[in-house]
């Protein structure tokens, strides 16, 4: 066989290698695989690895940058039974099965989720509701997300940010497009979904090169998000990802 038919071989296989990956089913483990989070899936099979986070990391290596909710914590609201906490600490299958199988139910539609609904309204199960039906967020602006491009389609963080925090939303949304956060201080209405670098090309307002961003500023496949300002572990008030104050936050990325 030539080099060049040897080079199409090899780049034919590789397709066919991906095209499988893609096309097979989530959480469907191999027997080799269940050590991951079993100790001794035959005989202990609620048995599991403590740092269960990890073991979801093997598959999600980007869960820490998108993940919508804490893991490792021990929570102080009451947590229904039937979502189990680890060593009294809430990870990943506190909210989520892990196979498909489980109960029988048409999960993969719903992430896995261990109620058949999403947004708010799996979010109330823990969390308090008010009589309006919303949930009590300490702490948490509350605003209005008006789309501004429906052809393009914003950072799961973000949506499931916006399902929550949007008082328009009633029910669950599986997509949005790219748009414009409207905080109840219309001074910090942000776009969400839109290319860093388009928009300091586009703008009249000077950008900083994404390159020089600081480490915690993240963008989506190079999109703004909820994420590039805010993050849920962050100490700093409203989540922010840097302090603000002086408008540090918005000096990162805003040349003055």
């Amino acid at each position: 066989m030539s080099n060049k038919w040897l080079i199409v071989f090899f780049i034919l296989a590789g397709i066919i290698a991906v095209v499988y990956g893609l096309s097979g089913e989530p959480h469907e483990f191999s027997s080799g695989e269940c050590s991951i989070c079993h100790f001794d899936e035959k005989k202990a099979p609620m048995n599991l690895n403590p740092d269960i986070t990890s073991g979801c990391e093997t598959c999600h290596s980007e869960l820490r940058e998108v993940q919508s909710h804490p893991t490792d914590i021990y929570p102080t609201l009451s947590i229904p039974k039937d979502m189990p906490l680890i060593e009294g600490r809430l990870t990943c299958i506190t909210c989520h099965y892990v196979h498909p199988k489980e109960k029988n139910l048409s999960i993969k539609k719903h992430y896995f989720l261990r109620r058949q609904v999403r947004g708010p309204f799996f979010c109330g199960v823990c969390h308090e509701m008010n009589e309006k039906g919303h949930i009590i967020l300490e702490n948490v602006h509350m605003g209005s997300y008006k789309i501004t491009d429906h052809t393009t389609r914003i950072d799961r963080m973000s949506l499931e940010c916006i399902e929550c925090h949007d008082r328009h939303i009633t029910e669950p949304v599986d997509s949005l497009g790219a748009g414009k956060w409207e905080h109840f201080n219309k001074k910090q209405n942000h776009p969400i979904g839109v290319s860093y670098e388009k928009s300091s090309t586009r703008e009249i307002r000077q950008f900083r090169p994404a390159s020089m961003l600081s480490k915690e500023i993240k963008l989506f496949d190079g999109k703004i998000g909820c994420g590039t300002c805010h993050n849920i572990y962050s100490k700093e008030r409203f989540m922010l990802v840097v302090n603000n104050r002086k408008s540090m936050l918005c000096l990162e990325c805003h040349i003055k």
